[in-house]
């Protein structure tokens, strides 16, 4: 049989009697201090009940959290009852604020995309690729909308050789290399080389071509390449001069003086000019030799004063492989009446080996007044140019078989 502690008085400290109704040592009442001892005890073991629905509360939620979400349809609804109305009270507004429970293995729905959202997703990625395209070849210095194109530094190479062409004087001023030209709207970013020219025309007639068409640049491994860029055509009246530039796309790496500037059309007769300063393009100049032929013709006396060979006349370039050999001849008429000759296209011939050639143009007179003296007039005829030796031959005409003449002359 378990033994009962002994009691102490609250008081003194001295332990009771309980067979005497105080205690013996201090005096004080044993039933008052019995009934304070019962009280405290009933209180340690019982706990209060403002505290029941709260420990109540956090016991629920900590079951339910370990709770699986398959197990959580099985809690008996009386049971969740229960705890839901043993959060009232005092306690209400505390269990308003608790989270939400949500199971971590709750199922998400997933998001489908339609067509309108695949068809605005290629749009944005298209107009993003777009905007980096653009933005790379602004970069890389094509004159595009929003970016500032710069000028590259221009090296400039004084050249000053001229050569005739279909007449006109076309002097090579100087030629110009650079990363790009940004007044060139066809200009190359890896490299440029601007020819910058001069048109002269001498002649009485009016002279015009593009040099998209008769210009060509000639690179160190011999390759042709045409222009890309040429600011106007040449159109030219008597008397009156033009400037022009043509742009070539070449390599920064390529030196100016390792170019040369081709004129002439495929099929023409070209000139080749070394981008050099001071180039030596005499070749290309007209040359003349002064004769002294004489001929008896028609009654006349004719003399064949000079020829002149060149790769042009008036508004024409010689063909491929040709030049022009331009006559110059005097006429005295020393009859007693006017000579009509005609047009010296039906008498005036070219002969060189087993060749005869009919005039390109002429100026000579179809008749000579009486006493005229030192007439003159020129006869042009095509030639090729690696034939040096010529004879001018007058052919008889209609109804005068046996009258003819010719004379024999070089060019150089």
């Amino acid at each position: 049989m378990a033994q009962v502690p002994p009691r102490y008085c609250p008081q003194c400290g001295a332990p009771l009697v309980t067979s005497t109704d105080v205690c013996a040592t201090c005096g004080s009442p044993l039933e008052a201090i019995l009934s304070r001892e019962k009280r405290n005890t009933a209180e340690q073991i019982s706990p209060s009940p403002e505290l029941l629905p709260e420990v109540d509360h956090e016991a629920a939620l900590h079951h339910l959290e370990q709770q699986p979400d398959n197990q959580l349809d099985k809690v008996p609804t009386e049971q969740l009852g229960q705890q839901s109305n043993s959060a009232s009270g005092t306690q209400s507004v505390e269990a308003k604020k608790e989270p939400t429970l949500f199971s971590p293995y709750t199922p998400q729905r997933s998001r489908k995309f339609g067509r309108r959202e695949i068809i605005v997703l290629l749009l944005i990625v298209l107009f993003v690729l777009g905007a980096i395209v653009y933005a790379f070849a602004g970069i890389l210095g094509l004159p595009l909308p929003g970016f500032a194109v710069i000028q590259s530094p221009i090296t400039t190479t004084s050249i000053n050789a001229s050569v005739p062409y279909a007449g006109a004087q076309i002097t090579v001023m100087t030629a110009q290399q650079a990363q790009n030209f940004i007044n060139d709207p066809n200009s190359n970013s890896n490299g440029m080389v601007r020819i910058n020219l001069k048109e002269q025309n001498p002649s009485n007639v009016k002279v015009a071509w593009s040099y998209a068409s008769i210009a060509r640049l000639v690179m160190p491994n011999k390759a042709l390449i045409s222009p890309i860029y040429e600011n106007a055509v040449v159109k030219i009246a008597p008397g009156t001069s033009q400037k022009s530039l043509v742009d070539f796309a070449v390599p920064t790496n390529i030196a100016v003086k390792q170019l040369t500037l081709v004129i002439g059309a495929p099929n023409e007769a070209q000139m080749h000019i070394p981008l050099v300063q001071n180039a030596n393009v005499s070749k290309y100049q007209p040359v003349t030799t002064q004769l002294n032929g004489q001929m008896l013709y028609f009654g006349l006396n004719w003399t064949l004063a000079s020829a002149t060979s060149s790769l042009s006349i008036p508004g024409q370039q010689a063909a491929k492989g040709m030049r022009y050999a331009t006559l110059l001849l005097k006429v005295d008429n020393t009859l007693s009446q006017i000579a009509i000759t005609g047009s010296p296209y039906e008498y005036m011939r070219l002969q060189y080996g087993n060749t005869t050639l009919v005039p390109v143009f002429s100026t000579i007179p179809v008749a000579f007044q009486v006493g005229a003296v030192g007439v003159t007039g020129s006869v042009i005829f095509q030639v090729p140019q690696q034939v040096s030796s010529f004879t001018l031959v007058f052919i008889p005409q209609k109804g005068d078989n046996g009258d003819q003449s010719s004379t024999g002359f070089h060019l150089p």
